[in-house]
């Protein structure tokens, strides 16, 4: 349906409850207005319709940036565990850290631990942790090879 005046072309609005997208039909008019020789009206209709289009394409990049970060929160709630002490993240069959709780917990930001002789402390936030307990195994104290074809030689007994 053409329109013969311009004070009923439809005025495009950007928000009418919902964000609905580009009304595909108002393309046509403007090229059934410039068929036509109403350069004007075409101009004004496709000036809204590109200002839409350009306010929705930037609309669309920040859903991006937001479903990318909490892609990255889910995966990190996904992969993230605590021993206690300190957090560790899974990547596949390798566990990183350990991070720092305090920071995670407070920022939810994963700082790795920064080994000391006598602690753990987070560059960050200067957190100290006791270094978990390790039992020492001296060279004799490891398990023996059970290889065929190795033969274990003690150097001290």
């Amino acid at each position: 349906m053409q329109c013969p005046a311009p004070a009923c072309m439809p005025r495009l609005s950007y928000r009418q409850g919902a964000r609905t997208m580009l009304d595909y039909y108002l393309f046509k008019q403007v090229y059934d207005l410039f068929v036509e020789n109403r350069f004007e009206e075409a101009r004004s209709l496709l000036a809204e319709l590109q200002s839409r289009f350009i306010e929705m394409a930037d609309e669309n990049e920040q859903l991006k940036v937001q479903l990318r970060e909490f892609e990255d929160i889910l995966y990190l709630a996904r992969n993230v565990e605590f021993d206690g002490m300190s957090y560790w993240l899974k990547t596949g069959t390798v566990r990183q850290g350990p991070f720092c709780q305090t920071c995670f917990d407070r920022d939810g930001q994963l700082h790795r631990l920064q080994e000391t002789p006598d602690l753990l402390v987070c560059p960050a936030c200067n957190s100290q942790f006791a270094l978990p307990h390790r039992p020492c195994r001296t060279f004799l104290e490891r398990a023996p090879r059970t290889d065929p074809g190795s033969k274990v030689i003690q150097l001290y007994k």
